[in-house]
């Protein structure tokens, strides 16, 4: 028995020896790939079998002392393997219900939870470093109308084609959201209000020049507002709304901000929208 528990725990080739694959695999929790864990997996297991068949040990008790250590040690990483994949699994469906949560089924743009969340970080940020932060809020003209005439698949369709002209010609650092029905939003970052206007305009125009119904032009109005230090998130987003409602009733099609700015220069625009995405 002495001898059989001195091989057991001096044995270089005891249970032992499977430690750093066990430890390899839980490490391969940093790589998100679940391919990453088969693979250091796999090298554990023949590295573990070889080790088995390289022993020197020839005494019957010791042999048998190796096999039991070896299937531990095998066994061992196979459990481990399990479990990180079962984490790794867990992990890829929080993060699944999580985009789902903030994502737009129809446009797969952000929606309206993830513009009160990003909101209220850039906020904070802004007001830290004492930088600028626009919001924008932008309405379909006459969507309703659209979709009582064609059928709400087709107003659906329209919908996804504004949300894309609007994504082109706004920068990466910029975000779009789709707050509900017609309505969207776009926080623009480190963007005064003259800029984001120049940069709304473009957007206005764009849409309107390429987006057609039954041969009558869409078109969009917007709100837009700057963030100044004594602002709420309710109080900003209420800017833009007034802005909103302002080019709604001033005939729509156009963009408004509050306070009110007259248009720049146009040779303004192509210097916002050279940080614009690209297309």
């Amino acid at each position: 028995p002495r001898g059989l528990a001195t091989g057991l725990f001096i044995s270089p080739l005891s249970i032992a020896a499977g430690t750093p694959y066990v430890l390899a695999v839980f490490a391969s929790l940093w790589i998100r790939s679940s391919l990453s864990t088969y693979i250091i997996a796999a090298m554990g297991l023949l590295f573990t079998l070889i080790g088995f068949y390289l022993s020197p040990i020839n005494a019957t008790n010791l042999v048998e002392t190796l096999i039991i250590n070896r299937t531990l040690a095998v066994s061992l990483i196979v459990i481990t393997t399990i479990m990180v994949l079962k984490i790794k699994q867990a992990d890829a469906s929080i993060s699944a219900l999580m985009i789902q949560t903030t994502t737009d089924p129809l446009t797969q743009s952000k929606n309206r939870r993830a513009f009160e969340q990003e909101l209220n970080s850039e906020m904070l940020r802004n007001k830290r470093y004492n930088r600028n932060l626009s919001v924008a809020i932008i309405d379909i003209d006459h969507l309703k109308a659209i979709n009582d005439a064609y059928g709400y698949g087709h107003g659906d369709d329209l919908i996804k084609k504004v949300k894309q002209e609007i994504e082109h010609n706004i920068r990466i650092s910029d975000s779009l959201y789709r707050l509900e029905g017609d309505q969207f939003a776009i926080l623009f970052t480190e963007t005064n209000t003259a800029e984001a206007k120049q940069v709304g305009e473009a957007i206005r125009q764009r849409i309107a020049s390429e987006i057609e119904e039954d041969k009558k032009k869409i078109t969009i109005s917007m709100g837009i507002a700057t963030l100044n230090t004594t602002d709420s998130k309710r109080s900003l987003c209420k800017r833009a709304e007034d802005a909103l409602f302002t080019s709604k009733r001033n005939g729509r099609n156009q963009v408004s901000t509050l306070p009110h700015i007259t248009n720049q220069k146009k040779s303004h625009i192509a210097a916002i929208l050279s940080r614009s995405r690209p297309g």
